[in-house]
């Protein structure tokens, strides 16, 4: 197979000796080599917004200090930057320019705060629970074992951008957790075999797909073991043709798991166990959480990712008083540790818990959408009250985790329904917190201005189903049906303003019941309900106050 232009320009200069060159560096005149040289430093800037630029800190495991905030509270300041978190618990500054990136770049190496391999082909931030070790379900703390496996591969020659493509790890030793882990190409998850404790190794997953069990088990002290040995089968094993099909998910697409474990297992210098029980179970997001010493976790929330940075201070000031510690979430919020009493100085922005968003537009020049100004098309107080999880990307590279969540969304442009607007693609259905599906693409595209009417419809479906959460809503009422009548039945209750309940028969018998409402827009021929759908959509969307896309 012959290799993409970054593996072999990785032949002629290994992204770990290009450190020499990052002080002579022009950066007003970037090529795409050099620009995937400056990502394994965590520099990122892309052909699409040259003068801009962007740093990302890994945040090990989302433990982050009091000084840390402060550093990058008072850098912000200092050159008038935004400090936004990431779905993978990390910090990013955005608004640096060619004349000050580097600047700001070593200002963070000598406060050892790293930057390194947090972009391109390299092992990302390892994430867990952001209570781990402190809840009073968590069996096993991780952040030891976190610790041991980044060591393996940061600041290393060996390893510094020499992966066919990034890796995502998580390892939960908790519980009950309200954090989904099955979108990363590697997870070590709580189970239990024989009586002990360790993890199960589920592998493959990415922003569109689910990890699947390895039927492996793990003890705790081999975990970094483990870790190192299935880093090294990627690393020798893994496809290096197309940039687009060269993850882990896409070689195990291609040789098997079966097959790949036996690559594993040239690396791994013990005996592979078969798989445990796994021992995870959902548990909801709350604003507060009680720990095993008696005091409680507090999720400070951002505002969709979004720190600002007057806020922080304030929550940092708090913190130093009260000897607070404090730990970063994959849901993008900043999680208080040690208080006496459930009660914070601090106001709760609504349904921001339950919304995994990107970047957007105003930070990123690949987003279609301002997704932290469009989440007032969301009806986020019914979000928050039920507990459903968003993920909200800006465009299909999927920052906002739009497959693993309750509800997905994608941003695009359309000229469908008239003049060209803001629209979504909307997914519906994750079951992503167990070894399960993605969440299928319902609507190929939804005017903007009507999505929060289109969402309040299907939690409506969700209330009246009597299920415990969305999550089993989407694996009992929805996963049995079609994508193509899920969607059908979701335009009907717009359509036909009338209060029908999807019940649990099949698919046939509920068609029959929407073909006898009033007003159903009857066919003859009607395959795939293709001409159902596009009567109904028509008529609810058309001819809309268009949203300018200038």
């Amino acid at each position: 197979m012959k290799q993409n232009k970054i593996e072999r320009a990785k032949t002629l200069l290994l992204p770990y000796d290009f450190r020499e060159k990052l002080e002579s560096l022009d950066l007003s005149d970037l090529n795409e080599e050099t620009r995937f040289y400056l990502k394994n430093y965590g520099i990122y800037n892309i052909k699409l917004n040259p003068e801009k630029f962007m740093l990302r800190m890994r945040i090990a495991g989302g433990r982050v200090s009091r000084k840390v905030l402060h550093v990058l509270a008072d850098t912000a300041e200092r050159y008038k930057l935004e400090l936004l978190i990431t779905a993978r618990a990390q910090l990013e500054l955005h608004g640096l320019a060619a004349d000050n990136v580097l600047e700001v770049w070593e200002l963070l190496q000598k406060a050892d705060i790293t930057t390194l391999q947090t972009l391109t082909d390299n092992f990302r931030n390892i994430v867990t629970d952001p209570y781990d070790g402190l809840e009073k379900n968590s069996q096993i703390e991780t952040y030891a074992m976190i610790e041991q496996m980044q060591n393996i591969f940061l600041n290393r020659r060996e390893w510094m951008g020499m992966l066919p493509r990034k890796f995502n790890t998580a390892i939960c030793g908790t519980q009950s957790t309200h954090v989904s882990f099955f979108s990363n190409d590697l997870f070590f998850g709580l189970a239990e075999k024989d009586g002990m404790q360790g993890f199960n190794l589920y592998l493959g997953g990415k922003n569109s797909e689910t990890a699947q069990h390895a039927d492996m088990f793990v003890l705790p002290e081999d975990v970094p073991l483990m870790f190192e040995a299935v880093a090294r089968a990627y690393r020798k094993y893994g496809l290096r043709g197309s940039r687009s099909k060269t993850r882990l998910y896409h070689l195990l697409e291609e040789i098997g798991l079966e097959v790949f474990a036996a690559r594993i297992a040239e690396f791994y210098p013990k005996k592979i166990s078969k798989g445990g029980t796994l021992q995870i179970q959902k548990n909801a997001p709350s604003a507060y959480r009680e720990l095993k010493n008696g005091t409680y976790g507090y999720c400070c929330q951002s505002r969709f990712g979004v720190l600002d940075i007057k806020v922080l201070k304030a929550v940092l000031a708090y913190a130093e008083k009260e000897a607070l510690a404090l730990r970063i979430g994959t849901d993008q919020n900043l999680y208080l540790l040690g208080l006496k009493e459930k009660r914070v100085p601090f106001e709760t922005i609504k349904g921001a818990s339950n919304v995994t968003a990107c970047a957007g537009s105003h930070y990123c020049a690949l987003s279609l959408w301002d997704v932290k100004s469009d989440v007032s098309y969301l009806p986020l107080e019914k979000i928050e009250k039920y507990q459903i999880q968003i993920g909200f990307s800006g465009c299909l590279k999927g920052c906002g985790r739009h497959h693993h969540a309750d509800i997905g969304l994608v941003g695009l442009r359309t000229n469908v329904f008239g003049e060209t607007q803001k629209a979504a693609r909307v997914f519906i259905g994750g079951i992503y917190s167990r070894c399960g599906s993605p969440a299928r693409l319902i609507f190929p595209v939804v005017p903007l201005i009507y999505l929060k009417g289109l969402i309040e419809a299907v939690i409506e479906e969700f209330e009246n189903s009597g299920e415990n959460d969305f999550e089993a809503f989407s694996l009992h009422r929805l996963a049995p049906l079609s994508s193509g009548f899920v969607m059908l039945w979701f335009l009907s209750k717009l359509y036909l303003k009338e209060e029908i309940i999807l019940e649990h028969i099949p698919e046939e018998k509920l068609y029959h019941q929407l073909r006898q409402q009033p007003g159903f827009p009857l066919f003859d021929e009607d395959e795939m309900y293709v001409k159902s759908i596009d009567a109904m959509k028509h008529a609810l969307w058309d001819d809309v106050s268009a949203i300018h896309t200038s």
